[in-house]
């Protein structure tokens, strides 16, 4: 007799093999709310299928720099909501902070090159240093 595909099946190891993380990251995720508690037999975490797309998306949603906070909200089921609309949204505002991020490394990178080649003896008497606005965020 052949086991339902919807049965757990996949220990806690072989799936945090599939996925290339720890078996510490499942209990965490399942900790946090992003992953579903697997259900015990024999008092050992069995897991279905299921759970390898939750965190290959998981994964991705980090690699894309999305936070834990953000990757629950995409990932907890909304009623009369459109998925793809919500996605979108969440894309923007990810695009919005990469976009401010790179701005403020590419101010950086520009007065490090600049104050490279100054003559200054020391950095209290560098004229860059008075360019930097004490009100300013850090970066």
């Amino acid at each position: 007799m052949s086991q339902k595909s919807s049965e757990p099946d996949m220990s806690i190891g072989e799936v945090a093999r599939r996925v290339g993380v720890r078996t510490s990251a499942l209990r965490f995720y399942e900790d946090e709310g992003l992953l579903p508690p697997a259900q015990r037999v024999g008092g050992k975490r069995r897991y279905e299928q299921g759970a390898v797309a939750r965190l290959l998306m998981i994964r991705f949603c980090q690699q894309l720099g999305f936070t834990l906070a953000e990757i629950r909200e995409l990932a907890t089921p909304k009623r009369g909501r459109n998925g793809k609309q919500e996605w979108r949204d969440l894309v923007d505002r990810k695009l919005t902070e990469v976009d401010r991020a790179i701005e403020q490394a590419l101010a950086v990178k520009l007065l490090l090159e600049e104050s490279r080649e100054c003559d200054c003896v020391s950095p209290e008497s560098c004229g860059f240093v008075e360019r930097v606005d004490p009100l300013a965020s850090p970066g």
